[in-house]
């Protein structure tokens, strides 16, 4: 499914899908190891989803698809940015393709705009949000996901590994399994391979040698990105054939893939994939970090809207000025009617008026925000006036 999007998701079938009268006024495509998303500014949402679902070639009942709005769309861009949402929880490198993803965009569209600068404040976020949780990056990655598995798993003691590509992940995961193992590096590039194997006391391979490989390596981790599959069913029934019954673990951890699904048909060799390695980057925060978490991305998720609504804000921030005068006129006639009250007592009703004001607007503000500008500006017109009339 994700390789089909992939080939899909563009901003040129993004803007064919959206008509002559495009539904949305800014978009944003961001595409991980493991999403597809596509935000956007729209006063049509509906008409906006049915547009982007076009473009992708995907329908309202996929499973895979999720439709999230306003506050909800912010906090999720926020635990994608801090990598809480990641295969590997935690992971630093997300943060990067969140603030890299505005600039991606056709050079007719503007690098700034609000959307671009809510996906700069996720990105800024990300680190204060992962030091809530508590996760380190140190070792927060798909790379280190493998490791563990491969720890757990398969026997990696004098195990002959092949790596392909010699990228971060590939490093990675090269540095973690050179003490135990037997380390061979593959790149197109040679050069770079015989830089990486002599940093660790591996041995570079050319590309062209992969079939030869295959018969010999007992793992396989495949890093590098390609646009077909490097790994073939072909490839691999011929170095089966010489293999003697050895069994090959191939660890792909490319997008789009590296190693061909079908390849786990074959007798003797077991095929891991990004999803298959989801268990072993899970690491949740304790249940009172994860309260703080989650009160920190709500506040930075409200904080987002209202950047993006700075309308909404004015009126909002109107209504709030004209309740908080009422409830500090209330409080002071109340609490001039009970002179006695020590002075924790009367920080205590001073506290529960502003509670209830705060939890009685919350609700009302909230569906505020989400209607159009005329209309909410004259329900807050309407809501002031009866708050300065008074009761009755």
């Amino acid at each position: 499914m994700r390789e089909r999007l992939l080939g899909k998701a563009s901003y040129a079938s993004l803007r064919k899908a959206g008509g002559r009268t495009s539904p949305w006024s800014d978009l944003v495509l961001l595409t991980t190891c493991n999403r597809v998303e596509v935000y956007m500014l729209t006063e049509a949402p509906r008409r906006a989803c049915e547009a982007v679902l076009r473009a992708l070639g995907v329908s309202e009942d996929e499973h895979l698809l999720y439709v999230l709005e306003d506050r909800d769309a912010a906090a999720h861009l926020l635990r994608v940015a801090s990598g809480l949402d990641s295969l590997a929880e935690g992971e630093e490198q997300v943060a990067a393709q969140v603030r890299n993803a505005p600039r991606q965009r056709p050079a007719r569209a503007s690098a700034r705009g609000p959307l671009a600068d809510s996906f700069l404040h996720a990105a800024r976020s990300a680190s204060r949000i992962r030091r809530l949780a508590g996760v380190s990056v140190a070792d927060a990655s798909a790379s280190h996901a493998a490791v563990r598995f491969l720890e757990a798993v398969v026997p990696i003691e004098n195990r002959i590994v092949a790596l392909i590509g010699t990228g971060k992940m590939a490093r990675i995961a090269a540095k973690s399994l050179r003490p135990r193992a037997e380390i061979r590096i593959l790149n197109r590039n040679f050069a770079r391979a015989r830089g990486l194997a002599e940093a660790l006391g591996g041995k570079a391979v050319p590309l062209a040698d992969l079939r030869k490989v295959l018969t010999e390596a007992d793992i396989v981790l495949a890093a590098t990105a390609v646009r077909h599959p490097l790994i073939t069913p072909q490839m691999l029934r011929a170095a089966i054939r010489r293999r003697e019954g050895r069994p090959i673990w191939l660890i792909d951890l490319g997008f789009p893939r590296n190693v061909d699904p079908s390849c786990r048909t074959l007798a003797g060799v077991h095929v891991v994939d990004l999803d298959g390695l989801a268990p072993w980057g899970q690491r949740p925060p304790s249940p009172s970090a994860q309260a703080r978490v989650e009160h920190r991305i709500r506040g930075e998720a409200q904080r987002m809207i209202e950047s993006l609504r700075p309308a909404a804000s004015v009126d909002i921030a109107v209504l709030r000025r004209k309740a908080e005068a009422v409830r500090r006129h209330e409080v002071e006639a109340t609490l001039a009617r009970l002179p006695d009250l020590s002075e924790g007592d009367r920080a205590v009703v001073d506290k529960l008026a502003t509670r209830l004001v705060n939890r009685f607007l919350h609700g009302p503000t909230e569906r505020l925000r989400s209607l159009p500008e005329g209309t909410r500006t004259e329900i807050v017109r309407q809501i002031v006036e009866s708050l300065q009339r008074g009761p009755g």
